[in-house]
């Protein structure tokens, strides 16, 4: 199951990255942006996560497999305004959004979604949050829980959030 809701994470990384079809000034080559993805992707997020209910997978990941979660985050090769615009049109089909907008969060402003979505008969709640990192990347956080699962968890996720959502 831990790679399913990983996989369900990356899905949504994967919709958020669709590249658009706009032609840039410096022309890369689609392997540039992959390497650059890559790249950025590889970077340590400073991130406080507790470590008595998610144990660490990746550099950014971590999970709990009783109650199914995950706390993910990355830096994307995306503008602000870019990636807006993309988690308002590209969502999986399964994910059903329950509340969106932006926000100020820490001082920060913030693109936030959360919704639902089920991964292998699991039905999870997610948040999602992105936030500007510099002029062309993005901070993406995701959380995701079981339904039902003890407000610890949920609370969890909330403080991992609060610790990446801050003034860089």
């Amino acid at each position: 199951m831990k790679k399913t809701l990983i996989a369900l994470c990356m899905l949504f990384v994967a919709a958020l990255n669709v590249q658009a079809q706009e032609v840039k000034a410096s022309q890369e080559t689609e392997a540039e942006k992959q390497a650059r993805a890559m790249e950025l992707m590889a970077i340590k997020i400073d991130m406080e996560v507790n470590k008595e209910l998610f144990m660490q997978v990746t550099q950014n990941t971590y999970v709990s497999e009783e109650p199914k979660a995950v706390i993910m985050a990355m830096i994307v090769p995306e503008t602000y305004d870019n990636a807006k615009a993309k988690l308002e049109g590209n969502m999986p089909p399964d994910f059903k959004v329950t509340n969106k907008g932006e926000k100020m969060m820490n001082g920060v402003n913030v693109i936030y979604m959360e919704g639902t979505a089920e991964a292998q008969g699991t039905k999870v709640n997610s948040t999602i949050y992105c936030l500007k990192r510099d002029a062309d990347s993005c901070i993406m956080f995701m959380g995701m829980s079981e339904v039902g699962a003890d407000k610890k968890y949920t609370d969890a996720i909330a403080a991992a959030a609060n610790s990446v959502v801050k003034k860089q």
